[in-house]
């Protein structure tokens, strides 16, 4: 697991919901975290939520929930 995993695990695990999202770009480009998270989902740390519209207008969210088991390996990490 790399530094940046370990960085989003910490970042959902801090969250009070347990969630970390990703902002879908407007021109289609993948976000930058994208593989990682879709990583640590293969790897049953996080359980992908759906997507979800914004607060703003054309803003469109995957949302990323963090599993026990990622949550294990977040306090691990700290």
């Amino acid at each position: 697991m790399t530094g940046e995993d370990r960085y989003l695990l910490r970042k959902a695990a801090a969250d009070p919901k347990g969630q970390i999202a990703i902002k879908h770009s407007r021109h289609g480009e993948r976000h930058p975290d994208r593989d990682r998270l879709v990583g640590l989902f293969r790897g049953g740390y996080l359980a992908r939520q759906g997507e979800i519209m914004g607060p703003h207008i054309g803003g469109t969210f995957t949302v990323w929930q963090i599993t026990p088991a990622g949550r294990a390996r977040a306090d691990l990490s700290a």
